[in-house]
Formats: structure tokens, C-alpha cells, sequence
């Protein structure tokens, strides 16, 4: 039995590449292995939405070449995903021990087609080797068409399509057969899916009612399309998890203009009034960047108010990072890297608390959670996810995953909810 190693970096959506990648592997006689010099086949999937994250990568990427070259000269080394679009063949130039070079465009035409790219083991009975998971990925679309002035992704991923609704019905159906309790609905923006006559919310109304499913989510939500009609399928269908992601970007109207988001300020916080009418209680999460080109003093606070206006229950945050080939590139990088630096901590240092506080306030509370795992070492501590995006640990000697249980919050540790059973 021939072995892979994954090694994902990035969205959700690249571990959903991954997990249908893997998929097909062990349908045809591979397993899973959690030590790279064990493998026959490594799969690295990439990610260029920011630097770091390609620095990263190749520098496993070189990690994982030298080992080959040094030890297992018939190891195979694959590399997948936005990076791999970019970079092309100069990977295979750049680092001798990488057999193929798969772009995000090509995906999922060559998961189609593995059985051609494999010197194939013999294909293992149907289902062999499968893996059970509690909450499972879902794409609905690929690419994206909105062209923010700072993003590589419509370049990588190329322009947006909606996959079938039957398909996304039938993928999910499947995976609620295999024990998935939970299924995360994913796009770059969600709220654009249309598949003839049926948009996003009538989508999440379709998944809603397959029997055995108990959970939906969804990311990510483009502020610009989330519209009242799916805030209203939030409030009304049990099912979805109430907990929206809804990335902000900057708190300046005039940053905004100048990333190409379609919306202001005034709009966004409109927004979030709207949500919170029709589902109180809800998480909203976001994503945020510091030092965008031309970024001021005066822009940056702009985006402080509107994080202490909103009080997200989490935020991604993070320095912007010049990607070749936007609009944004052309504007040059002009914020100091000591004051995107300041800019960042004073941000995560703010929703930190702002968090904190969040969970604090679920103290004594009784929350329902669904449970998909234990932890790795340590006291292996069930844990799990409330019905928003709160994380929760529990100690428990049963088998809980796959459970959705009513738990009582002893305390927060700041960042998570620790849990008894009621």
C-alpha cells in the first residue's frame, strides 16, 4: 500500500482541493500518512494570496526536494494550487524533485482524471480506504470575478463558476452517508452563486432539507452581495449555524475605493445593523489588512472605530502584502513596515480583548455542540464548536464524536469555551 503525505497551506477552499484529491487516492489504494519521509507521494497545496504564504511553501517545498534527493530518490513530489498557477514550470526549474506542477485552474480536471498522472496501484474496492469526518468542505464555485485591487485569486483561480445545485445536493447527500454531521458550503463569494433559476439562499434551502445533515455553514460572504434574503434564510432555516464571515478589509470609505470592495463604510455598518436585527446573537467574524498603499493615520483609526463599533467575536488581521500583477502593485507599497507593524499589533491587541470578552459572556451558559474530534497529546480534551464560531473543549472518556450535545460553560480560557455536560 503506497502512502501520501498532504501538506496544505491557505483557505478553505485549498483544504477542500486537498480532501478530493485524497479522496480519490485512497479510493485507489493509498493511505494517509502523517510523516512525510514515509510517503511515496507528497501533495503540497499552495497558497498566493499573501507572501508569507509563499514563502512558507517553498521553503518546504525545497525541504521536501532535498530529502528526496538525499534518502528516497523515488518519492514523488506534487505541488497544487494558486502558487502552483503562478509559478508555473519555474517550480520544477527552481527545485529538481518536483515530478508536477498542478495550477488552481486545472484542479479539479486532473483529480477527474488521477487514474492518468498515477503509475496506478491497483485500484483498492470502492470505499476501502475512505475517510469518516464529522464536518466536511463542500466547494460550490471556483474562481472569483470582483477584482479587489490587492488580490492574486481571479488570476489563479480564474473567472467565477457556479457549480450544478444538483451536484453540491449529491456531494453533500454523499458525505452525510459517510457520518458527516456538518458540511461548510465554500466560494470565494458565496453570495454571487447562481445556477439557473436558483441563487444562494434558494441553494442553502435545497441543502437544508437532506435528511441526517444538522449543521450548515458557509464562507466567504462579499459585504457588496450579502443581501437581506440570505440574512433572512439564516434567521428562519435551524440548520444554518449563526455565524457569518463577512470580510471588512479596511474601515476607511477611501481605502475601500481604492481596494475596489463596492461598498463604504456607512454601507458595511448598515449592514452589520441589518444582520443583527434578523439574527441576534449571531457571530460575525472578518478579515482586515493594515498599510494598504496610501494608508494614513487617519485611515487606520477609521478602521479602529468601526472594529470597536461592530465588536466582531474574531477577526484574521494582517499586513498588506504586495502581490505582482494587481492594481494595488502599481501604487506602490508606501507604509513603513515599523508602522504596518504598529498598526497591526494595536489592532489584534484591541480585538483581543474585544474576543475575550465574547466568550467570557458565554460563562454559565448551556450551548449545543457539535463534536469532531480529540485533541492530539495533552489531556486529548474532546473538542467541538457551538452553534456560532465559538471553539469548545470538553473532558468526556465517551465517544463523542459526531454528537451535538447541550454542554455548560465552566470558563473561557480567553479563546475558548470550556465545557461540562449538563
Amino acid at each position: 500500500m503506497p502512502f501520501v503525505f498532504f501538506e496544505t497551506f491557505g483557505c478553505q477552499m485549498n483544504v477542500a482541493d486537498s480532501d478530493a484529491l485524497a479522496a480519490v487516492l485512497l479510493e485507489r489504494g493509498f493511505a494517509k500518512t502523517e510523516r512525510a519521509a514515509d510517503a511515496d507521494l507528497i501533495v503540497i497545496n499552495t497558497c498566493s494570496v499573501r507572501e508569507h504564504a509563499e514563502q512558507r511553501a517553498l521553503a518546504h517545498i525545497a525541504e521536501h526536494a532535498a530529502h528526496k534527493r538525499q534518502r528516497k530518490k523515488n518519492q514523488k513530489i506534487w505541488v497544487v494550487g494558486c502558487m502552483a498557477q503562478r509559478m508555473g514550470e519555474k517550480l520544477r526549474h527552481d527545485f529538481p524533485g518536483v515530478d508536477r506542477v498542478i495550477g488552481a485552474r486545472d484542479f479539479e480536471k486532473f483529480v477527474q482524471g488521477i487514474d492518468t498522472a498515477l503509475a496506478a496501484p491497483k485500484p483498492a474496492k470502492k470505499g476501502a480506504h475512505e475517510e469518516n469526518a464529522v464536518s466536511r468542505f463542500v466547494p460550490i464555485m471556483r474562481g472569483c470575478d470582483n477584482r479587489c485591487a490587492y488580490c492574486v485569486v481571479p488570476q489563479v483561480r480564474g473567472p467565477e463558476v457556479s457549480l450544478p445545485a444538483l451536484r453540491i445536493e449529491d456531494a453533500v447527500r454523499s458525505l452525510v452517508d459517510k457520518g458527516a454531521k456538518e458540511v461548510t458550503l465554500l466560494g470565494q463569494n458565496v453570495n454571487s452563486y447562481h445556477d439557473g433559476g436558483t441563487n444562494f439562499p434558494g441553494l442553502l434551502r435545497r441543502i437544508h432539507s437532506i435528511d441526517g445533515l444538522e449543521r450548515i455553514r458557509f464562507t466567504t460572504s462579499h459585504p457588496k452581495d450579502c443581501s437581506e434574503e440570505l440574512v433572512r434564510a439564516m434567521a428562519e432555516l435551524p440548520k444554518l449555524c449563526k455565524h457569518l464571515h463577512l470580510p471588512v478589509q479596511s474601515g476607511s470609505s477611501r481605502v475601500l475605493g481604492l481596494m475596489n470592495r463596492k461598498y463604504d463604510r456607512e454601507r458595511y455598518l448598515r449592514l452589520i445593523d441589518m444582520i443583527r436585527h434578523h439574527v441576534p446573537g449571531i457571530d460575525i467574524t472578518t478579515d482586515v489588512m493594515v498599510g494598504f498603499p496610501t494608508e494614513a493615520e487617519n485611515d487606520f483609526s477609521d478602521t479602529v472605530s468601526l472594529f470597536k463599533a461592530v465588536r466582531f467575536t474574531a477577526a484574521f488581521m494582517f499586513e498588506y502584502s504586495k502581490r505582482d500583477n494587481t492594481p494595488a502593485a502599481s501604487m506602490g507599497d508606501d507604509v513603513a513596515q515599523n508602522v504596518k507593524q504598529r498598526r497591526l499589533r494595536e489592532l489584534i491587541d484591541l480585538q483581543t480583548a474585544i474576543t475575550k470578552r465574547h466568550y467570557a459572556a458565554m460563562e454559565e451558559k448551556t450551548v449545543p455542540v457539535l463534536f469532531t474530534g480529540r485533541q492530539d497529546g495533552g489531556e486529548k480534551l474532546w473538542m467541538g464548536q457551538d452553534f456560532g464560531c465559538k471553539r469548545v473543549l470538553a473532558a468526556c472518556n465517551d465517544s463523542l464524536a459526531g454528537m451535538i450535545l447541550p454542554m455548560r460553560v465552566l470558563h473561557s480560557t480567553g479563546m475558548t469555551l470550556v465545557c461540562e455536560r449538563t
